[in-house]
């Protein structure tokens, strides 16, 4: 992956949390009675966020390995010097 498809997918996902704080604040709270069209939205939301929190943490890990071999490479090109 490159560096600007990374920024590209992480730019993706704040926006679609960004989203789903407008979308969870029409929800019905938890303790009232929904339609099955109401509990489905929830459901999908749900699903959104999970997934999306998912690929976030994908890219700060990929995020943080990248910076850490680079670490590594500093090191051995200075150590070679």
């Amino acid at each position: 992956m490159s560096v600007n498809s990374n920024l590209r997918n992480a730019i993706r996902a704040i926006e679609a949390l960004k989203r789903t704080q407008d979308a969870t604040a029409a929800l019905k709270p938890l303790g009232m009675p929904m339609t099955d069209e109401e509990l489905r939205d929830r459901a999908e939301l749900v699903e959104k966020v999970i997934h999306t929190r998912s690929k976030l943490k994908a890219l700060r890990d990929r995020s943080e390995a990248l910076r850490e071999s680079l670490e590594r490479f500093r090191k051995q090109r200075a150590e070679s010097a």
